[in-house]
């Protein structure tokens, strides 16, 4: 009998590691995943939209908004898999679609020094300016970008008024330059900090990814997370009850209820019960929500 036909309550990954020995599958659950829920789904069409679409006099990018632990990071990281840079040994310089840098906490010059370091170009201590601009332009056109990725984007709050509006500008310019879309992440405050500069504020339309609430996407999603992680016995998460219990603990934080479910299921291999249920969710000891004030008050 194949894995699947096994453990039909699973992926055909997961089931292929479900009669693995416990350290094995332990391992496995505590491995970085992305789970294609449709939001992020949405968002990853967004990306793919913009990269294949032609340059253009004003291109358009992406903001991509929501509290931390909502997936950001994962769904960057699956767009880049997507698109991988390549030695090209044939060429003058190595392929690079996708260009990902984070906004540094601090940046007098905006992202120019960063995008700079991560394409390993070096650039005198002292550059000017217009050197930094003129380098970051020449090179990312030598590696064939078409579209740049900025995590982070909310560190540009940490800079002065300046400092802020240098940031944007770099931004703004390499758009104007390149002709290629930006795609920028940030948490909600980012979206404040960007309406200062009605320019860029267009340019960059917003992608919120928002908690989840206590309703079908949610156990869609629990469905998802059911079927990744390689228990022998089916746990019925999208269960209306047991759904609602594990939003309780989580409040529709995605990164809360990966920790809950990883952590759940390992509790459910430890002690032989091969499913997640609401007693070994107790016993396990996860719940976000006594202690964060912020998503009580956001409830």
């Amino acid at each position: 009998m194949k894995p699947e036909e096994k453990y039909p309550h699973l992926s055909s990954v997961a089931a292929s590691m479900a009669d693995r020995d416990d350290e094995d599958r332990i391992s496995y659950i505590r491995r970085d995943r992305f789970l294609a829920h449709t939001r992020a789904e949405e968002v990853l069409n967004e990306l793919e939209m913009l990269y294949r679409m032609e340059d253009a006099v004003r291109p358009q990018g992406r903001l991509i908004v929501g509290r931390p632990l909502m997936g950001k990071s994962t769904i960057i990281d699956a767009f880049l898999r997507n698109h991988r840079a390549s030695d090209n040994p044939d060429g003058n310089a190595a392929v690079v679609p996708v260009v990902m840098v984070q906004y540094p906490e601090t940046a007098s010059e905006g992202v120019y020094p960063v995008i700079l370091s991560k394409l390993n170009a070096r650039m005198p201590v002292n550059a000017k300016p217009q050197a930094l601009r003129e380098a970051t332009v020449k090179l990312l056109r030598a590696v064939g970008m078409k579209i740049l990725l900025i995590d982070e984007l909310h560190n540009v709050m940490e800079g002065s008024a300046n400092a802020q509006r240098k940031g944007l500008n770099s931004i703004k310019f390499l758009m104007n330059e390149l002709r290629r879309p930006v795609v920028a992440a940030g948490t909600l405050e980012v979206f404040n900090a960007i309406q200062t500069d009605p320019q860029i504020s267009s340019r960059l339309r917003r992608l919120p990814l928002e908690r989840f609430k206590d309703d079908a996407q949610f156990q869609e999603l629990l469905i998802l997370f059911e079927m990744a992680l390689p228990l022998r016995m089916a746990s019925g998460l999208d269960d209306p009850v047991l759904s609602s219990f594990i939003f309780e603990r989580t409040m529709g934080i995605v990164g809360h209820v990966a920790d809950l479910l990883n952590s759940a299921a390992i509790q459910a291999i430890n002690y032989g019960v091969e499913k997640i249920t609401e007693e070994v969710i107790r016993n396990a000891g996860w719940d976000a929500s006594r202690d964060d004030a912020d998503l009580k008050a956001s409830v």
